[in-house]
């Protein structure tokens, strides 16, 4: 590990699936690099072994990779000088200030809902993760939101992770309603997470 790795020491209470690693395909990293662009600090939460956070340096005017596992960090090749590791759990530490956009690369992520929230307190504005629908990559923007309770029927994808069906009389499922996604905050998934 080169001198651009930071090391931080939290405790790793990640559940079984967060613990694992393993690289996503080509078309996962292509994707998510297209929302990336050359005025961007970015933030990779869950960083692996910094396959994206290396092509996204090679995009954004800074990168700052995250990653709870030192055993992914080791045996690297010189890293870029605009990207910085940090080895720590990215719950527990404080964030850059200067964060444009957050990278979540990971299906099955327990914590969009915190990670969205940290993300808004210090004025980020976007997301681009593959967390929420858990297939494919999206840019999920964090400005506000409707609230979930003003959803009367139809699909909805809350800033929390959670994406769901409000039930309404059958008569009122149409063809609209089906392919209509409303962006929501503070739907029943959401609960509050300790700073």
């Amino acid at each position: 590990m080169g001198a651009q790795v930071r090391t931080i020491v939290t405790r790793n209470s990640l559940d079984s699936w967060e613990a694992l690693w393993a690289p996503y395909d080509e078309t996962t990293y292509r994707d998510a690099l297209a929302f990336i662009r050359p005025e961007d600090t970015v933030l990779d939460i869950g960083a692996g072994d910094l396959r994206f956070a290396r092509r996204a340096a090679a995009v954004a005017r800074r990168v700052y990779a995250v990653e709870i596992q030192p055993a992914l960090l080791h045996h690297q090749p010189p890293l870029p000088p605009n990207l910085l590791v940090i080895c720590a759990d990215a719950r527990q530490i404080p964030w850059p200030r200067d964060i444009t956009v957050g990278v979540l690369l990971m299906r099955h992520c327990a914590h969009v809902g915190l990670y969205t929230r940290r993300l808004r307190e210090i004025g980020c504005r976007r997301l681009v993760t593959n967390a929420r629908w858990r297939m494919g990559v999206e840019e999920m923007l964090l400005e506000p939101r409707m609230p979930w309770s003003a959803v009367r029927i139809g699909w909805y994808a809350c800033l929390c992770g959670a994406v769901g069906f409000v039930p309404g009389p059958p008569s009122a499922v149409t063809p609209a309603v089906m392919e209509t996604i409303t962006e929501v905050e503070n739907c029943p998934a959401c609960q509050p997470f300790p700073g």
